[in-house]
């Protein structure tokens, strides 16, 4: 690709999926049209990053097809030196039974000891990535045996339990920024820049990155996308919202899970109805 052409920052997460259509989301490293199939779409901007979501339509039912992008006209997918299969849309309208994937609670750490480790094997444990294991298994079979969808069910992203190199991140920007060192707990991300690392650090490992390019998805919220026990009592409402960091906090949840999780889980009639793309 060229070097000088905008960049995927993350995905292609290939999201809602039909008989004849499909969403594909993109986040870019500038404003750019991104092409998928043939359909070009705008990048909207929030608070300095670029985002899309693809809706191709008039496919064919039951059927697998190949696809790429595009940013500006240049492929930015797949990258030239991948050896994964292609990326691929399987629409709906086959006979057999449907295959769901599902998990939770998944905390994106590297994939080697000691975080592979249980945590009862070491404190910075937290086992084997599911994820990752059945993107291997994945490797091994072909694109009628994978699932036909991704459940994910809540804590995409731990906004009280980030990776080390998360934290690093957020001192450094501290630092820099001469933010109060009390005004946030060291654990706990800040607003919505913050919680773009996390989806940028979850979704782009090469295996990960690429399952999400080839099963359709749909997600929901949970605590730890937020924080841990979330909203369990009216004592722990009342207390949390004396704290001065928490508005910031809760407006760069909101806003980041709408963007990276619920718009994806919408059909492309919700999307157009509620002008949704447009008003952005």
């Amino acid at each position: 690709p060229d070097e000088e052409a905008p960049r995927l920052l993350v995905g292609p997460l290939l999201r809602h999926v039909t008989e004849t259509s499909a969403t594909v989301f993109v986040e870019t490293d500038r404003a750019c049209t991104v092409e998928v199939l043939g359909t070009r779409t705008p990048t909207f901007h929030v608070a300095g990053h670029h985002y899309a979501l693809v809706i191709v339509e008039g496919l064919a039912p039951s059927s697998i097809v190949e696809y790429e992008v595009h940013l500006d006209g240049s492929r930015q997918w797949p990258p030239a030196d991948s050896a994964l299969p292609p990326s691929c849309i399987r629409t709906l309208g086959h006979d057999r039974p449907t295959r769901v994937l599902f998990g939770s609670c998944r905390a994106a750490v590297p994939h080697r000891p000691p975080f592979t480790l249980s945590h009862t094997a070491h404190p910075e444990g937290r086992g084997v990535d599911s994820m990752r294991a059945h993107g291997r298994r994945m490797l091994r079979q072909t694109p009628e045996q994978w699932p036909d969808l991704l459940v994910l069910l809540g804590d995409q992203v731990y906004a009280d339990e980030p990776s080390p190199r998360i934290r690093a991140r957020m001192r450094h920007r501290r630092a820099a920024r001469r933010e109060r060192a009390d005004a946030r707990p060291d654990h706990v991300v800040g607003g919505f820049e913050h919680y773009t690392w996390l989806y940028q650090e979850a979704w782009r490992p090469e295996i990960e990155r690429w399952l999400l390019s080839v099963v359709p998805s749909a997600m929901i919220f949970d605590d730890h996308d937020m924080i841990d026990d979330w909203n369990i009592s009216a004592t722990w409402v009342r207390d949390i919202r004396r704290e001065p960091w928490w508005e910031e906090h809760v407006l760069g949840a909101l806003v980041s899970y709408w963007i990276y999780q619920h718009l994806g889980n919408l059909t492309p009639a919700q999307v157009r109805d509620e002008g949704l793309l447009a008003q952005l």
